[in-house]
């Protein structure tokens, strides 16, 4: 599947800022819910997740499997997919590094927000062509709501 633009609702972007932010100095992690609607990914929702690296939880992130099967029962029950992941760069830009390229799945969106003791700052989406990458970057459109139906 080829991904064009990803519309991010308000409260979706806000929620991932206020998550990320909250998990700083740590990497913060979880799910995004929402619609596959042809090339374009409307974001609807962003979930929080357990971050299991302990020993680098500064740099790296490895969301708890148990916190995907959570997002995936809730995003059922709401009519809508798992379009995505989302996590943290403390200190760090919005920018995927090596370990996130090789631990990434194909066809999601893969939203990545810069936090600093501050708070949040860029964010940025992204997604795999194909399994060695590396990430092409994603037009991330903030609206109203998750973009218009088709």
């Amino acid at each position: 599947m080829i991904l064009g633009d990803v519309w991010v609702g308000l409260s979706a972007d806000a929620r991932i800022r206020e998550l990320g932010a909250a998990a700083y100095p740590d990497e913060g992690c979880g799910v995004l819910l929402g619609r596959f609607t042809g090339a374009r990914v409307e974001v609807v929702d962003a979930t929080s997740g357990t971050n299991l690296n302990t020993d680098r939880s500064g740099d790296r992130y490895l969301l708890d499997p148990a916190d995907i099967v959570r997002a995936d029962s809730d995003a059922r029950a709401r009519n809508l997919d798992i379009v995505g992941f989302w996590h943290s760069h403390p200190d760090h830009p919005a920018r995927p590094s090596q370990f996130d390229t090789d631990h990434a799945w194909v066809d999601y969106v893969y939203v990545i927000v810069n936090t600093t003791a501050g708070g949040a700052g860029d964010l940025n989406g992204f997604t795999l062509a194909d399994e060695v990458g590396p990430f092409d970057q994603l037009p991330l459109v903030i609206a109203p709501d998750a973009g218009p139906r088709r």
